[in-house]
């Protein structure tokens, strides 16, 4: 699988003539991220995960180190072409319709004419924002306005798809309905790299992370690679009471779901991985077994304490 993002040694300082420290806003980034993956960029605030798209972006120059995006570096015009961006708090001209401001963005993508009104109509109705279409962005919520904002982003059929905090700021059903706009482009085959504070959520979507902590880089990896596994799941189908009261006492956690059905949670020891080959050998596809890991936000609270430790 070809990177779609590669960073080598990525450095950027801030600063003048006038000071005699400059200050590091981002040091010694390095990064490959494969391509048709959702890559998270986590970090607390000032971290320097803004930095590294302004870069990406071309709309600052690092200090040092290298970026390529699909083998090229970020002033490639070719390579602008197929990337679509959302910058963090989106505004937009609150007296354009959503259609005026998407036929406004497909002109300046170069989208033929005969082309343009039907792509207009397909990114609304990727957003669920058809029905919106000719409402002015004016008197749109954070959520419409994230929404059209990801529909300019797509309107070119990009390649990549970089998003500055794309969940700040909405409401539950809001975020999920952005998780699954982001979900379903990369079913379509786009690369897609977000920054977020919500780690529930990116642990949700996201195939790969990276935490940048004071301008450097603690980890990145495959979630699955990254979190520790703390035990094993079982899960009952609805009707079978029977099953979770046979390991209830076992358990360390039990959910009974409003639909009937269990889970149990078993800590990571030899004694309960021979009670659930038991009762899977006994009740079949009654019963499913999963791993159980630590969540992301542990992970991520356990990596920045160890590295205030250090510093």
């Amino acid at each position: 699988m070809e990177n779609i993002i590669e960073t080598r040694g990525l450095t950027k300082y801030y600063g003048s003539f006038f000071w005699k420290k400059k200050k590091p806003s981002l040091c010694d980034l390095t990064l490959s991220i494969p391509e048709k993956s959702i890559f998270g960029f986590l970090g607390p605030n000032g971290a320097g995960k803004t930095t590294t798209i302004k870069i990406l972006m071309n709309l600052i120059k690092q200090s040092s180190g290298d970026a390529l995006i699909m083998g090229c570096p970020p002033d490639n015009v070719e390579v602008k072409k197929s990337i679509g961006f959302l910058p963090d708090a989106p505004a937009f001209s609150p007296y354009l319709s959503a259609n005026e401001f998407l036929n406004i963005c497909a002109k300046l993508f170069g989208i033929p004419s005969s082309i343009r009104k039907t792509r207009i109509a397909e990114v609304l109705e990727a957003v669920r924002m058809t029905r919106h279409a000719k409402s002015k962005l004016g008197g749109f919520s954070r959520g419409m306005t994230q929404r059209i904002g990801i529909a300019q982003a797509i309107l070119n059929n990009p390649k990549l798809l970089i998003l500055d905090e794309p969940l700040v700021g909405l409401d539950p059903h809001g975020r999920q309905e952005l998780k699954d706009i982001i979900l379903d482009q990369k079913a379509r085959g786009t690369s897609v790299f977000f920054c977020s504070h919500i780690l529930s959520d990116a642990e949700k979507i996201c195939d790969r992370v990276g935490i940048l902590f004071e301008s450097r880089l603690l980890c990145c990896g495959r979630l699955d690679e990254l979190l520790t596994a703390t035990g094993s799941k079982l899960r009952i189908v609805a009707g079978r009471d029977d099953i979770a009261k046979a390991v209830l006492t076992e358990a360390t956690e039990t959910i009974k779901h409003p639909d009937g059905s269990w889970e149990l949670t078993f800590s990571n020891t030899k004694e309960t991985e021979q009670t659930l080959l038991t009762v899977k050998e006994k009740y079949g596809d009654a019963v499913t077994i999963a791993s159980s890991r630590e969540s992301l936000e542990d992970f991520f609270f356990r990596k920045i304490a160890n590295a205030t430790k250090e510093s």
